[in-house]
């Protein structure tokens, strides 16, 4: 929807007009400034994440190995079982973790800082159009 300037008739409605947007203006950019923070955080978290998990599947596979060795003594064995059953279960965890990433909320959030993203444009340009309609009329 449009909006139509000339609805403001003097230069004090047009001050008033500008305050208020600039200040709500203000409420987008830090919502969309935190936004990209997150986005950064996100980011470091998945690759956090990923090299955890690449380091829980390994250390399973290392135990693997360990528990099919035919010579191991039966105290290697039972420590290397409950190591096991421990990095299984962080590998289990982690993938699962990995796995609910995405989906209906990241659509969601997406959608989301696509409306601020939207809102900061409208805005600014409104502030601009009504800095421009105040020059125009007479002091």
């Amino acid at each position: 929807m449009a909006y139509d300037v000339s609805l403001l008739k003097t230069r004090a409605e047009c001050i008033t007009a500008k305050t208020a947007l600039e200040a709500e203006l203000d409420g987008y950019q830090n919502r969309d400034q935190n936004d990209d923070f997150q986005d950064r955080q996100a980011g470091r978290a998945q690759a956090s994440l990923s090299s955890r998990l690449t380091t829980a599947t390994n250390r399973v596979t290392y135990l693997d190995g360990q528990l099919a060795r035919p010579d191991l003594s039966d105290a290697d064995r039972a420590r290397y079982e409950d190591e096991h059953l421990t990095a299984t279960y962080q590998k289990a965890r982690l993938a699962k973790r990995a796995a609910a990433s995405g989906g209906a909320p990241a659509f969601l959030e997406q959608v989301d800082e696509t409306q601020v993203d939207g809102q900061v444009a409208i805005l600014s340009q409104a502030i601009a159009d009504v800095q421009v309609h105040h020059d125009g009329l007479s002091a």
